[in-house]
């Protein structure tokens, strides 16, 4: 009877039942302690465990793949953790940082880490870096700061992570921000001189509001960054750029090239552009091309000039490896570029919206002998309704996973002690959607999940949030502010290692919003103005988000009296 194969089936059904049973009880015991300790006002020590069901398993996010957005916005998920969280997914760990507290203590304590692990992840999986170079990161112990670890032995010369991005500083907050402003607004204004030229008084139906602005914005940029011969040289480089831009997941995931033929053959043709254009600028430029401001016509800005030299007194880097470094520094323009797109699009579908910003924006308007409209920059950066424009955009579309690693010290995030070389992740759309932070107006009327620039815009003589911003607006004048939201706020991240462009993209943003708005009227049709994210797994963690289909619209020129 023992042989018996029904009998063999029901003693393994039996214990298939019993293990299941044990593991439920296992997982709720270890669940109903941690929301017990995750509702305390207060607590220490090393970080608690998020709970999961199977041990090999652990706290596999199957959900993600299909809804990453609705998985890390779960109240019952590890994303949602009140205090800082340990989370375990098949061999690997990391730890879970949320709240607005924990945020800035994380960024208070980010010059004891080290960007390396993730910088060489990323350099690797999406840019193509060749494995020469990348070994330089790995043998890169000296820290980030100026002063090398005592016990380093890396070469000044190869001090890759520090050099690196003291030159994107030097050229993002240092010398080579005003002349790179200084030409990404020239730029602008003719790209958009060039289309109100060639619009008519009547309506012209076009395809998508979000490729009209991204690519007048993108060429601006480019320009500004490379000098003219990248796109004279490429022509179809924009349509590979946003091609790269939109399979960047792919990359990152790690998927074959034999999977995902399409995605590889545009990062393939983005890089062989890049690299195209620096042949060029070796061969023809001249020290007599260099201006004042250091830049020249063949490498744009001295900043890709003067990386040259930098990369090319390191260990295992040769022009195929600059190229991938440099086209990193390039696509990095893409969250300002599609943010501005996202601006645009929230404008022209609120009419009551656009009508107070233009009203706001004639008061930064330079009168000029040939009639071509231009900005005082720095009034516009003044202007509370469009700065709160600008910033509830970022909160609603920036999706991105801020992380740090503890270089050589354990980091102590609010009396939780994290073990150094391990892996903190903090979510902006976690931080972006929290609705115990944002205001939803008084009576609840405008949800965190939908745009409401109000968010940002303080009444003095009421000191709170009004709800409309037109009606309201004429007895009073509203301020913007982000007080109180540090740690809450947080689209270019925080710390020593903020986003170092982040006041390049603030003007970016605002002034091609600005030229847009004042220089034409746009319609959007009845079904682009429902448009939705691109959440998708390959949508949803880069940065700004794409739209998830194209914006119809009709445009003409705008008569200014």
């Amino acid at each position: 009877m023992s042989g018996n194969p029904w009998w063999r089936s029901a003693n393994l059904g039996a214990l298939f039942i019993l293990l299941i049973v044990v593991l439920w009880h296992r997982y709720v015991t270890k669940r109903d302690s941690f929301i017990a300790h995750n509702k305390r006002n207060s607590a220490e020590g090393t970080p608690w465990t998020f709970p999961y069901v199977f041990p090999l398993l652990r706290s596999l996010p199957l959900m993600y793949l299909w809804n990453p957005k609705s998985f890390v916005l779960n109240p019952n998920n590890f994303f949602q953790s009140t205090h800082p969280t340990k989370v375990k997914i098949l061999h690997e760990e990391f730890y879970v940082i949320r709240g607005s507290e924990n945020v800035r203590a994380l960024f208070k304590s980010s010059w004891m880490c080290t960007s390396i692990p993730f910088v060489k992840f990323a350099l690797g999986y999406a840019f193509g870096l060749p494995s020469a170079a990348l070994n330089l990161y790995d043998k890169d112990d000296s820290g980030g700061g100026h002063v090398p670890h005592p016990d380093s032995t890396v070469k000044a010369r190869n001090r890759v992570d520090y050099r690196v991005y003291q030159s994107m500083l030097q050229f993002l907050e240092g010398k080579g921000f005003s002349p790179f402003w200084h030409r990404f607004a020239d730029n602008i204004a003719k790209q958009l001189d060039a289309l109100y030229d060639s619009s008519g008084s009547s309506w012209d139906s076009q395809a998508d509001l979000m490729e009209l602005v991204g690519n007048e914005a993108t060429i601006a940029t480019v320009n500004a960054l490379c000098g003219p011969h990248l796109l004279r040289l490429n022509p179809n480089f924009l349509h590979d750029f946003w091609a790269f831009d939109r399979n960047l997941q792919t990359y990152l995931q790690g998927l074959p090239q034999f999977l995902a033929p399409r995605a590889y053959a545009a990062r393939r043709k983005v890089l062989d552009a890049v690299k195209k254009w620096q042949q060029y600028a070796r061969k023809h430029f001249d020290e007599c091309a260099v201006g004042a401001d250091g830049d020249d016509p063949y490498w744009g800005s001295s900043f890709f000039r003067e990386r040259q030299k930098l990369f090319l007194e390191m260990d295992g880097f040769d022009h195929t490896a600059i190229a991938s470094e440099d086209f990193g520094a390039i696509w990095a323009a893409r969250n300002s570029i599609t943010a501005a797109s996202w601006i645009v699009f929230e404008i022209y579908r609120d009419p009551e919206l656009l009508v107070q910003l233009r009203a706001e924006l004639d008061s930064c308007v330079v009168r000029r002998a040939d009639s071509r409209l231009r900005f005082d920059i720095d009034q516009i950066l003044r202007l509370p309704l469009l700065q709160a424009v600008y910033a509830e955009t970022l909160r609603l579309r920036m999706h991105f996973y801020v992380i740090r690693m503890a270089d050589r010290l354990d980091i102590n995030i609010r009396d939780f002690i994290i073990p150094k070389r391990k892996t903190i992740v903090a979510l902006t759309t976690v931080a972006h959607m929290d609705p115990e932070v944002w205001s939803t107006g008084t009576n609840s009327q405008h949800p965190v999940d939908q745009f409401w620039p109000g968010r940002f815009l303080k009444y003095p003589s009421e000191n709170k949030n009004r709800d409309a911003y037109a009606k309201e607006c004429c007895t009073t004048t509203p301020i913007f502010s982000t007080k109180g939201l540090e740690g809450s706020w947080i689209p270019y991240g925080g710390g020593p290692r903020q986003c170092p462009g982040r006041h390049f993209a603030k003007r970016q943003i605002l002034l091609t919003t600005a030229m847009m708005v004042s220089l034409f009227d746009c319609e959007i049709s009845g079904e682009g103005k429902s448009i939705q994210e691109d959440l998708s797994l390959n949508g949803f963690g880069s940065g700004v988000s794409h739209p998830a289909g194209k914006v119809p619209f009709r445009i003409r020129r705008r008569e200014r009296l």
